[in-house]
């Protein structure tokens, strides 16, 4: 998934907090992990009718973290599926109950879903939100 939003929102903090904190998402059997695939940048390429995004090489593997600087993590070093998109907004901005939303990128529709990125539930919703998309997870108003 691409975590979407303006410079500030806390679009590489909740990269770190996923990365650093697997968890079960409402639903998992088993603890979900998340790799970075890049921070800041990604390259979208097509491959059959597939989204799939890489890492600028001049950045793979790195992650700016507010207050500490420029680390290393572990990163995928080969192409992933783009899924989803996950874009920031304020808390007081996202409908409880939202209509699918889908946004454009690299001329293919993926769905969009919004979080407000520094709410202590942002990695929960998160891995629900691959949970459903996966298929193991069901919305009780679909």
């Amino acid at each position: 998934m691409l975590l979407q939003g303006a410079a500030g929102t806390g679009k590489s903090s909740l990269a770190l907090r996923l990365i650093d904190q697997p968890g079960f998402g409402a639903g998992s059997a088993e603890p979900i992990r998340a790799y970075l695939v890049s921070d800041d940048q990604v390259l979208l390429e097509d491959v059959d009718g597939i989204s799939m995004a890489t890492a600028p090489a001049a950045i793979a593997g790195l992650l700016e973290v507010r207050g500490i600087g420029i680390i290393r993590v572990k990163n995928t070093h080969f192409p992933v599926q783009l899924d989803m998109v996950i874009a920031h907004a304020d808390a007081a901005d996202i409908e409880r109950m939202p209509a699918s939303q889908v946004t454009e990128l690299a001329g293919r529709s993926l769905p969009q879903h919004k979080i407000d990125f520094s709410s202590p539930s942002a990695t929960a919703q998160v891995r629900t939100l691959a949970l459903i998309h996966w298929g193991l997870l069901g919305l009780s108003n679909s």
